[in-house]
């Protein structure tokens, strides 16, 4: 309990699902955190790991791309929208009242006009409205995509364009790769999340048992993951460092380092400046099946025995 009665995020936070599900995340965008979660799954499944990549990096989901595969199956995610009665609307402004986020607007005696962009779906109109003028209706927040890739199942969340709501459709997408564990078994579950450390993020690392914290050695790489680290101090949530581009020129990589070890953290991997990296990212196939003997992929690949030694049970030291 923290001072003043506040409820430390560490008691709250709680898997919903047994499966071993490791969360790759950063503080910034571009730091590579996308090309070691595909990476890291296609590598535990090369070597024999029944693997689950989820995309949880709902504004720009991008893993099916970097793993060459076509997403078709798909479902919408819906929300509630009110659609107002006017027949029955007795202008009595109880709806504006209550919605906090001024989606409805009108004065007493009117009808109220609907704001849909800035509708949450909250349903607090519906709720009060004694004359029964708020129907239900929906509207479409994003979609999820379920695909195979090479034995590797992958769930993708995608916000639709112009919509705000990117923390509903993440949920939506966790709560969809726990329907898909319980249809089928899986040894452990990628998930690449948002950059960040905002709410689309800790929907993916409320559920996580490790996060894989990916970085680079520039200003603004070492400068945020700092602020990561003070997000997973505060869920509770066990994290290791990955430097990427590590071998940048005049790079900062000992503030990584200094910035890790001071907080207690262990950076389990250092991956190299690649150009093999680059032609993987233009033919569409993850670096360590395409170059598995590349610098970068070398290097992404040390995280494979480390990840099945601690999570996947018979893997290998």
């Amino acid at each position: 309990m923290k001072p003043g009665g506040e409820v430390s995020a560490k008691v709250l936070r709680k898997k919903s699902v047994s499966v071993p599900m490791i969360a790759v995340t950063g503080g910034k965008g571009g730091t590579g955190k996308t090309t070691v979660a595909v990476n890291l799954a296609v590598g535990l499944s090369l070597k024999g790991s029944k693997v689950m990549l989820v995309d949880a990096d709902v504004d720009c989901p991008c893993c099916a791309m970097l793993l060459g595969t076509e997403l078709n199956a798909s479902e919408e995610v819906r929300v509630f929208k009110p659609v107002i009665d006017a027949a029955k609307c007795t202008g009595c402004g109880r709806c504006v009242e209550v919605c906090r986020e001024h989606a409805l607007v009108g004065l007493e005696g009117q009808v109220p006009s609907l704001f849909e962009e800035l509708c949450s779906g909250c349903k607090a109109c519906q709720l009060v409205c004694e004359a029964g003028a708020m129907k239900s209706g929906q509207k479409v927040l994003g979609t999820i995509y379920v695909a195979d890739s090479n034995g590797i199942k992958l769930v993708v969340g995608e916000l639709k364009p112009t919509e705000p709501r990117s923390p509903i459709v993440a949920r939506a997408t966790m709560l969809k790769a726990a329907e898909e564990l319980k249809l089928d078994k899986h040894d452990i579950v990628i998930v690449d999340t948002a950059p960040g450390i905002h709410n689309v993020v800790a929907q993916a690392l409320w559920e996580a048992d490790l996060a894989l914290a990916v970085t680079e050695p520039t200003p603004l790489g070492a400068h945020d993951l700092g602020f990561m680290l003070d997000l997973t101090e505060e869920l509770g949530l066990p994290t290791e460092v990955i430097l990427n581009k590590a071998d940048i020129p005049s790079g900062l990589k000992d503030k990584v380092v200094k910035t890790s070890r001071d907080r207690g953290v262990k950076i389990v991997a250092e991956i190299p400046m690649d150009e093999e990296l680059l032609r993987s990212y233009v033919s569409g196939e993850p670096l360590v099946r395409k170059s598995p003997k590349s610098p970068a992929a070398a290097a992404m690949l040390t995280l494979v025995p480390h990840i099945r030694e601690m999570f996947v049970k018979g893997g290998e030291t």
